[in-house]
C-alpha cells in the first residue's frame, strides 16, 4: 500500500468553517486532524490515495483563485497550501519500490490578470555611443481577400506619424496591436543595417578627416629624419618638446626642450638621421597619441656586412599641431 502524507495549511483563519466542509465533502477514509495554531490552521491526514479531487473541491469554492507551485517571488497571498508527501520506501502491492515518490506542494493564490503590456512606439537603437530613433507605426485595417479586420504595419519606419493613406505591408493582418509591433522591429531590421553601415562608413570619413593633419605631421617628421632636414625635423616641434629614448623598454635618456632636442640630433649619439625609415601600415592613432612602427635596415658594419632589417616603435603626443612628446624605443 502506498501512503500519502496530505498536509494542509490554511492562513486565513476565517476560512477552516469552508475548508472543514470541502473536507467532509471529500469522504476521506482516514481520521483527519486540525490544529490550531496563533495564525494558521494545519489539517493533517494520511490516505492510501492521493486525493486529487480535493484540490477541484477546492477550487469550486474559491472562484477567483488558482493553485500554483510558483510563488513567483512572493509577491502574493496565499490563500492555503497543500502538501502531498509519499516516503521513498514506500512499495506498490506488489511489494515493488515506486519510482517517484510524491513530494510536491500546491499554493492558492489570486488568479492572475493577464493585461496586455503598454508599448512605445519609439524604438532606441545605439550606434556605438550615438542613439538613433525609430518608429513602429500600426494602422487598423483589414485583409481585402478575407475581410478579416485587424493591424497592419507601415512601411515608414523613421517618422513618428503617418498618415492613413501611407504604404504598408500587405503580407498578412495582425490579430493586435502588440503583435504588429513584434513584428514591426523584425522587420526594421533590415532598415537599420542598411543604416548602420552608412553610419559606419560616414565615421570612417570624419575619423580620417580628423586623422589627416595627425598623420602629415608624423609622415613630415619620419620624412625630415630620413633626409635630414634639421629645419624640417624641429618644423613641427613644440616649445617643449620631451625626446625620450629607450631600448628594451628600458630608460635610456631624455632631452626637455626644444633647444636640448636640436643639439641631440646634431650629435654623434642620434639614432634619427639618415635611417631611411619606412612606416609600416599598422598605425595606432588615439588621438592626441600616433603609435607607429618604422623599419630600417642598419649600415653595414665589418662584423655584420648584411644586417637584418630592425623595428622601432615610437609614440608622439601631439598638442595644438605640434609634437611635444616622442618616446623612441627599440
Amino acid at each position: 500500500m502506498i501512503e500519502t502524507d496530505i498536509s494542509i495549511s490554511v492562513n486565513r483563519k476565517s476560512d477552516i468553517d469552508l475548508i472543514q466542509q470541502i473536507l467532509i465533502k471529500n469522504k476521506f477514509r482516514f481520521p483527519v486532524y486540525i490544529l490550531e495554531f496563533e495564525d494558521v490552521f494545519q489539517v493533517k491526514t494520511t490516505s492510501d490515495y492521493e486525493e486529487w479531487e480535493l484540490d477541484s473541491l477546492i477550487l469550486n469554492n474559491f472562484p477567483d483563485y488558482e493553485f500554483t507551485t510558483d510563488l513567483d517571488k512572493g509577491r502574493k497571498e496565499i490563500r492555503l497550501q497543500v502538501s502531498r508527501y509519499q516516503s521513498e520506501l514506500s512499495t506498490d502491492g506488489w511489494g515493488r519500490r515506486i519510482e517517484n515518490p510524491l513530494d510536491e506542494t500546491k499554493y492558492l493564490i489570486k488568479k492572475s490578470v493577464h493585461k496586455t503590456p503598454k508599448f512605445g512606439r519609439q524604438v532606441k537603437v545605439l550606434f556605438e555611443d550615438k542613439e538613433q530613433f525609430y518608429y513602429v507605426n500600426i494602422l487598423s485595417g483589414f485583409n481585402k481577400a478575407t475581410n478579416e479586420k485587424g493591424f497592419l504595419l507601415s512601411k515608414e519606419f523613421k517618422n513618428s506619424k503617418v498618415d492613413d493613406d501611407a504604404e504598408f505591408f500587405n503580407d498578412r493582418v495582425y490579430k493586435s496591436p502588440l503583435e504588429a509591433f513584434h513584428y514591426g522591429c523584425d522587420k526594421m531590421q533590415t532598415l537599420v543595417d542598411e543604416d548602420f553601415v552608412e553610419y559606419l562608413e560616414s565615421e570612417k570619413k570624419k575619423t580620417r578627416e580628423i586623422e589627416k593633419l595627425p598623420r602629415k605631421i608624423v609622415r613630415d617628421f619620419v620624412k625630415a629624419c630620413n633626409n635630414s632636414d634639421e629645419t624640417g625635423i624641429l618644423k613641427n616641434l613644440h616649445e617643449d618638446i620631451v625626446y625620450e629614448r629607450r631600448k628594451n623598454y628600458s630608460f635610456l635618456f631624455d632631452t626637455k626642450g626644444i633647444a636640448e632636442f636640436k643639439k641631440h640630433i646634431g650629435s654623434n649619439e642620434q639614432q634619427l638621421m639618415a635611417k631611411d625609415f619606412k612606416i609600416k601600415s599598422s598605425w595606432s592613432i588615439k588621438l592626441p597619441y600616433v603609435d607607429i612602427r618604422l623599419e630600417y635596415f642598419p649600415a653595414p658594419t665589418d662584423t655584420e656586412p648584411n644586417p637584418f632589417v630592425k623595428f622601432r616603435q615610437i609614440k608622439f603626443l601631439l598638442q595644438d599641431s605640434k609634437i611635444i612628446e616622442i618616446i623612441d624605443g627599440s
